[in-house]
């Protein structure tokens, strides 16, 4: 008999148990933990399987405990209700009943990831403020870091000499062709690109400096037409047949339904995540900001959704 390693249970899959056995659907559950029911999923399955035992018989009417479930569950109650206590008690000592955090972001993670973080933050902690700076670039959000503007910087991680990172999800470049690209079924090559203008961020652009770096090691040449200082207005630009593109594609959402998106012959990516300076001295408010993106990382990493054809 293999003996079970407590260390591998986190208090994510007991939370999920409970939530589960609650509502007797995985789908209620994920509703009230404010996840994807594939994220239940995985952790009752995780569970199940650090355990040895089945928690529930799953059936078209829902979820229902097991014997063995219906045993344990009040353990996992337990523990989750003294985790809670523990949190209420140490957050008093810690001072966080009021504060401010002050983050600066680059504009994809401003708009479309940052919210979700700051609406899960201010459900725990409703008396610490949070002040927003949107960044041009990630050299505009380590300048804010640097002279004390900024707490928290949330950007793409490009040579982050000084700052102690925490490293969010990967962002993949893709190639953004206009609606009257004709493409092949099968992955692009270099030399069907070759036929359009490609369309750039200007080269003082310093969170486009691996994309240059990128390009100048293609077997290819592809001419650059146009170089602007905004990821909106380059799609636009995509959209209306002036020309391609290659962007992140978090960068590049919400991208026009006439934009076709393929990923590209030698895939390229970009690492984004959330920094501090790294002798920096900061309050408890700060540090349970960054635990709240660590605890919303797994749940947010996108995906690009590349079109076929």
């Amino acid at each position: 008999m293999s003996t079970v390693d407590i260390s591998k249970i986190k208090l994510f899959q007991l939370r999920a148990f409970a939530a589960v056995a609650e509502y007797g659907s995985f789908g209620k559950a994920a509703t009230e933990l404010e996840l994807t029911q594939s994220a239940i999923s995985h952790a009752i399955a995780s569970l199940e399987e650090e355990l040895g035992v089945v928690l529930f018989a799953r059936g078209r009417r829902g979820a229902v405990l097991t014997p063995t479930g219906a045993e344990v569950i009040g353990n996992a109650q337990q523990i989750l209700h003294h985790v809670d206590q523990l949190v209420s008690t140490t957050q008093q000592a810690r001072g966080l009943a009021g504060g401010q955090v002050r983050v600066a972001a680059i504009r994809s993670l401003a708009t479309h990831w940052l919210p979700q973080v700051i609406a899960a933050f201010k459900q725990r902690y409703p008396q610490i403020g949070v002040t927003i700076t949107r960044c041009v670039n990630h050299g505009e959000v380590q300048t804010a870091l640097q002279a004390g503007a900024a707490d928290v910087g949330l950007m793409d991680i490009y040579h982050p000499a000084g700052l102690k990172v925490y490293e969010l999800f990967a962002d993949d470049y893709v190639a953004l062709l206009p609606p009257q690209a004709v493409l092949p079924a099968g992955p692009l090559a270099w030399a069907q690109l070759r036929q359009y203008p490609l369309i750039l961020p200007v080269p003082s652009d310093n969170s486009y400096a691996l994309l240059r770096e990128y390009l100048a090691q293609l077997p290819v040449h592809l001419e650059i037409a146009y170089e602007l200082n905004e990821d909106s207005t380059i799609v636009s630009m995509v959209a209306e047949g002036l020309g391609m593109t290659i962007l992140p594609y978090f960068a590049a959402i919400p991208i026009p339904k006439e934009v076709r998106v393929r990923s590209l012959p030698l895939p390229l990516k970009r690492q984004l995540g959330a920094a501090i300076l790294a002798d920096g001295i900061y309050s408890p408010p700060v540090y349970a900001f960054l635990d709240t993106i660590q605890q919303k990382r797994d749940e947010a990493a996108p995906a690009a959704s590349l079109a076929s054809g």
